[in-house]
């Protein structure tokens, strides 16, 4: 082999080597700059300045983080850290509607504050001042009173409630109907409708016993329907829880005595 060829062949063996190593110290470079772009990335830092609390750096520029991310203050939103407004109390939950009267749900009953003699008006004339008195009184419902007549009684004229009887100070008198009729109460029936007492007139015209049915075919001042001295009507004491609530004296029909006044509904 000549000189000039043998140069010439080394010469080229030498650069090659040199371009392959080199591509060798390129690529090596491209492996192990791969993690720290993509970490600088991530962190902002091919960012300057640093990108604020709510955006992050991408491709070199500071990007909005997304709405709602976790901020120092409360929540990202369009690029800035916003306070998150006070969220108000929820609403309590419903209470549970007790069922009306007549279907359940307590039943009111109230003496009368006003008095009467005699002369009722019969039993519709008697229920119509029950319930006039109540709806002076705010008190809803439908009103009838604990009387009895030659032919009807409140065994037979009133709703049997299920639920309780109360007055209208919430006091219960009995649980239900079969209750309020077995004898006794469980407390005084003399708190008016206006949730006041009654003083010392303490006597109801009934003429009812205590399981609800007629006391007597004459002592009803003839049927309601008369103030006559010489005629007699049966009476309840106010002031008794016993039967007594209902039977416990007579009187003239001149007198002036109290209703027991029922809720029917």
């Amino acid at each position: 082999m000549e000189v000039n060829q043998f140069d010439t062949l080394t010469r080229s063996l030498t650069a090659a080597g040199s371009r392959r190593r080199a591509l060798a110290l390129a690529l090596g470079g491209l492996i192990s700059l791969g993690p720290v772009r993509s970490d600088d990335v991530a962190a902002g830092g091919k960012c300057k300045p640093k990108c604020p609390e709510c955006k992050q750096c991408k491709k070199g520029k500071c990007k909005p983080k997304p709405n709602g991310t976790a901020c120092s203050v409360g929540s990202c939103q369009k690029g800035s850290c916003a306070a998150v407004a006070p969220q108000s109390p929820p609403p309590p939950p419903p209470q549970p509607q007790s069922p009306p009267c007549g279907a359940g749900g307590p039943c009111r009953v109230f003496l009368s504050s006003a008095t009467y003699d005699g002369n009722l008006g019969g039993l519709s004339g008697a229920d119509a001042k029950c319930q006039g008195l109540a709806t002076a009184a705010g008190l809803p419902g439908i009103y009838k009173a604990w009387l009895s007549d030659d032919t009807s009684a409140p065994s037979t004229r009133f709703v049997p409630s299920s639920g309780p009887y109360q007055l209208i100070t919430g006091t219960p008198i009995a649980a239900n109907f079969t209750d309020l009729t077995d004898g006794t109460v469980l407390e005084l029936i003399r708190v008016t409708e206006k949730g006041g007492g009654t003083g010392t007139t303490i006597y109801a015209w009934t003429n009812t016993k205590s399981d609800g049915t007629r006391d007597s075919a004459t002592d009803h001042c003839a049927n309601w329907g008369t103030n006559a001295a010489a005629s007699i009507g049966d009476l309840g004491s106010a002031l008794l829880s016993d039967f007594r609530w209902t039977k416990a004296n007579i009187s003239s029909c001149d007198s002036l005595r109290h209703l027991y006044c029922f809720q029917q509904s």
